[in-house]
């Protein structure tokens, strides 16, 4: 493999990568390591159990963690975008149509209600399945391609033992001459 210079890229900026056997480019990403994983649980150190203990939070608690970023920037959030869009569609319709015929508008906006809530969170979840299973194939194909690369490389020690051992055949033919 080839991998480009990585001292004058920035950070998150991606290195190219190629592999010359199967003709293909990919993509990596070069983060700096951080002395914390993110994604690690509460009371869990890099594996090992700390035995201070999480504590259950109550409601104020939880109230109290609700910042106004965290509404700034709810767009950013995946499948989020998508379940507002089709809830606004969805209740702006049904209440419009409900209206349209003649019911009252408190019934109308009920209904107009009901289907934002329900066609968000519809949506919500049908992205949410989508990305599930996008992400499963994506890890199928890694699977895939690993399994690849190790059986070219097999290949290729095999056929490298082929040269070495007919080459030191030649040589040695010629060396009885």
């Amino acid at each position: 493999m080839v991998t480009e210079s990585q001292g004058n890229r920035e950070v998150g900026e991606p290195s190219r990568t190629s592999d010359a056997s199967a003709g293909k480019t990919y993509d990596s990403f070069n983060y700096p390591a951080t002395s914390e994983n993110i994604n690690s649980l509460p009371g869990v150190n890099q594996g090992k159990v700390s035995k201070q203990q999480p504590t259950n939070a109550g409601l104020f608690e939880a109230l109290k963690s609700i910042q106004l970023e965290d509404f700034k920037e709810v767009h950013k959030k995946p499948c989020t975008r998508e379940g507002f869009l089709t809830g606004i569609g969805a209740g702006f319709g049904i209440g419009g149509v409900r209206a349209i015929l003649g019911a009252p508008i408190f019934t109308a906006c009920s209904w107009a209600v009901s289907a934002f809530v329900f066609g968000s969170f519809a949506m919500h979840e049908y992205c949410q399945q989508k990305r599930r299973v996008e992400k499963a194939g994506i890890q199928r194909i890694n699977a895939a391609l690993d399994e690849k690369k190790v059986e070219i490389e097999r290949k290729r020690e095999e056929t490298r033992k082929a040269r070495r051992k007919a080459k030191e055949e030649v040589d040695r033919q010629k060396a009885g001459r």
